[in-house]
């Protein structure tokens, strides 16, 4: 019986130690520098590292990651208010957000969001520990056109190396999912002593701070949604692709664009073009370009309005028999792809897809525009990688009373409106606002025209607009 009380207490305190570990992060190796605003204002800046279990779901939390963080605030004001700037990617460095900010703009943050300001690199991410970062290139052959079939076997072959290489280094790939993402992002409001936060949180980051939600529902206050990506917009759906270029297409100038493009791909898939382009070395170099070539780069470029605004002019060219442009793309894309992130690809295919989700993905790919180059390779390297399924439970629609502001452009092709509506019905106090003429990526902290609208959110007043406009893409016919 003593036996079995002292067994007893020993469990408890075990639980409770791994208890405590959750309940109480701390912030280590911390360092304060000064910056002054123009008008005199001081400003701290806060950097160091969060402690947090590398998996917390088990009966005592396994392993060590070590978040680095960055706080911004004014030096003689401190707020009770927090915003929790989420990065996207997945794998985009949350602190290089707030890092290198002249003093102007730090202090026009500041005065904008209302509070302090805090920034992490996400597990796996950045300056955290450890890294999951995959830097090293991982050339494409050159010798024919492009396809899944050529590529997928280097793609996968690169994927299992790296995860061996994590697993020989002790690193616990599993656990690199966006339920222990989000449980991270709270234990950094705790660390740092707050009661509760603003989230804002763009692309990857909007699914972040969503699952958040889900999981911390006290802990948040507001939540900014920008460029949004629900529990179950992982995978890009093509028709909705295809909605987009038909507006982008109207937008240029150019309505005739998706015809163009079908023609493109079309002769493509029968005759694939070989051209000579000079190489990063100067040195003229031959590649062959297939249609899965055009459909993929386009895929990449609807991301920014910079490589956006060229596709006009880039089909217009390949229609008239001219593939130099597209050429020196495609050379630069194989020789140069890679990996880039194991984290990535964790938190990607543990969020995966429903199966509704997959089923449309499927049937749309047939006839759209891009095929699946949307998402590829990330849906055909599943296998590739030791992924989890977070599960349906997952994927299911958030439900949530905190006041919620989403901002989506209206010639975003990768989080397109449609994800916006979606996710805004569960979420009984949201306003979206569409942002015409912005595409994935758009200014939004030093834009004049959504400043306005950001402000008396997050200063807590109701927002009614329902539309705006940004400056018209200038796009290259």
């Amino acid at each position: 019986m003593i036996r079995l009380l002292l067994t007893g207490l020993a469990l408890l305190a075990s639980a409770a130690t791994a208890s405590a570990a959750l309940i109480a992060p701390q912030l280590g190796e911390a360092r304060t520098e000064r910056l002054v605003a123009p008008d005199g204002r001081a400003m701290a800046v806060e950097r160091g590292f969060v402690r947090v279990p590398e998996r917390r779901h088990r009966a005592a939390p396994e392993g060590v990651i070590e978040l680095a963080v960055m706080r911004l605030r004014w030096a003689d004001a401190p707020s009770r208010i927090v915003n929790m700037v989420l990065a996207g990617g997945p794998g985009d460095s949350g602190t290089g957000l707030l890092r290198g900010l002249s003093a102007a703009r730090a202090a026009g943050l500041l005065d904008l969001m209302g509070g302090d300001v805090i920034a992490f690199d996400q597990r796996g991410s950045g300056r955290s520990r450890p890294s999951l970062a995959l830097p090293e290139r991982v050339p494409l052959p050159l010798e024919a056109e492009g396809s899944p079939a050529l590529w997928l076997p280097v793609m996968a072959d690169a994927a299992r190396a790296a995860a061996r290489q994590f697993a020989a280094r002790g690193v616990r790939l599993a656990s690199y999912t966006s339920a222990e993402n989000a449980d991270d992002v709270d234990a950094v409001r705790r660390a740092f002593g707050y009661a509760t936060m603003h989230l804002w949180g763009r692309s990857y980051g909007s699914h972040l701070a969503l699952a958040t939600v889900r999981r911390h529902p006290g802990s948040v206050a507001r939540l900014i949604l920008v460029s949004p990506e629900g529990p179950d917009h992982t995978y890009k759906l093509p028709a909705q692709t295809d909605v987009v270029i038909a507006r982008i297409a109207e937008r240029a100038g150019t309505p005739e664009l998706p015809a163009t493009m079908r023609t493109v791909i079309t002769r493509l898939l029968r005759e694939p073009v070989t051209v000579e382009v000079a190489g990063p070395d100067g040195a003229a170099q031959r590649v062959t370009i297939g249609a899965f070539d055009v459909q993929w780069l386009t895929a990449q470029a609807l991301g920014d309005p910079r490589t956006l605004a060229t596709l006009p002019a880039a089909y217009r060219e390949m229609a008239g028999g001219d593939f130099r442009r597209m050429g020196a793309v495609a050379l630069a894309a194989r020789s140069q792809w890679r990996l880039g992130s194991g984290m990535k690809y964790m938190m990607d295919l543990a969020s995966h897809g429903s199966p509704a989700r997959l089923r449309r993905i499927e049937r749309q790919a047939r006839t759209a525009l891009l095929g699946n180059a949307i998402n590829f390779p990330l849906m055909a390297l599943r296998d590739a990688w030791p992924a989890v399924d977070l599960g349906a439970a997952y994927r299911k629609r958030v439900r949530s009373a905190v006041p919620t502001l989403i901002l989506v452009g209206d010639l975003d092709a990768r989080t397109p409106v449609e994800n916006a509506r979606e996710i805004a019905r569960g979420l009984s106090h949201a306003q979206i606002v569409v942002v015409e003429n912005a595409a994935h990526q758009f200014d939004l902290f030093g834009n004049a025209v959504l400043q306005p609208i950001l402000r008396e959110f997050v200063a807590g007043r109701a927002v009614t607009t329902q539309r705006v406009r940004v400056r018209e893409i200038g796009f290259q016919r």
